[in-house]
């Protein structure tokens, strides 16, 4: 029996990808899952879930839509009466640049903060006070390896990600000042920060099919499901408050524990 078992966790950008590669990794172990996203074929993965066994609600939501996120949320409450896990994994990309055209520049910033730092926001927000409520949980956010480069290399990404990264470099802030407020309420915080992984996402940034020996460097979906259920199977004292990094050509597993500083603020 799976330590997950009977339990219920919420994934955005479950339609494809890392998301889907979630939803099926922690279906098998046994966890309930209220999957969500823009595309409606995440509806089409929650037969696909059901048909092997595995308790589902799907719909389609925006997660820059507050009233969207409280709707999905309050409606996966209803549903399975306590969500343990929250795995914001939503995100978008496009290719923007400093000496972009100001309406492209606007354009851009308005898109991809909406969905990969508002959206973050939106669904920690909307969960931590019933977490608090049922005495803990896990809030997970999907950051990314240009945050949290391997040993020897700088932070960024491509010369095309100012505003990507300048988003992800926000859900920095969250996760290290959510860890912090919501330990008291036993709710652990912490991000994956992954290199390279096959989805729809990267596929589409590449403007190509990717070559075999590319897709053969790239992580699995399933690769990094498996380390949120590590990450999970921590237990109530596991850690909390870290940028997980998960790089290629690195073993994909959970590094040792870092213990926090302390912090200048009370």
């Amino acid at each position: 029996m799976s330590d997950l078992e009977g339990t219920a966790a919420i994934i955005t950008g479950a339609a494809n990808g890392i998301g889907a590669g979630m939803a099926r990794v922690l279906a098998g172990e046994g966890v309930a899952l209220a999957l969500c996203d823009i595309d409606p074929v995440v509806h089409d993965l929650a037969a696909e879930l059901e048909a092997g066994g595995a308790s589902v609600f799907a719909g389609q939501a925006d997660v820059s839509d507050p009233a969207a996120v409280r709707a999905f949320v309050d409606s996966a409450i209803e549903r399975f009466g306590r969500i343990h896990t929250m795995v914001s994994n939503a995100g978008t990309w496009r290719a923007t640049y400093p000496l972009d055209g100001w309406e492209k520049a606007v354009e851009d910033f308005d898109a991809i903060v909406a969905t990969n730092l508002k959206g973050v926001f939106l669904c920690g927000r909307a969960i931590a006070p019933h977490m608090a409520e049922m005495g803990g949980g896990n809030i997970v956010n999907i950051a990314t390896d240009h945050i949290c480069p391997p040993p020897g290399y700088s932070t960024g990404g491509g010369t095309r990600m100012d505003v990507y990264d300048a988003s992800k470099w926000g859900i920095n802030g969250l996760t290290q000042a959510w860890a912090r407020v919501l330990a008291p309420e036993g709710i652990r915080v912490n991000a994956l920060c992954m290199d390279a992984t096959d989805s729809k996402m990267i596929r589409g940034a590449l403007g190509m099919e990717p070559p075999q020996d590319l897709l053969d460097r790239w992580m699995r979906p399933e690769q990094i499901a498996g380390l949120l259920v590590d990450l999970l199977n921590e237990g109530p004292e596991g850690r909390t408050g870290e940028n997980i990094g998960i790089w290629l050509d690195h073993e994909v597993a959970l590094p040792p524990r870092v213990e926090p500083l302390p912090s200048r603020f009370q």
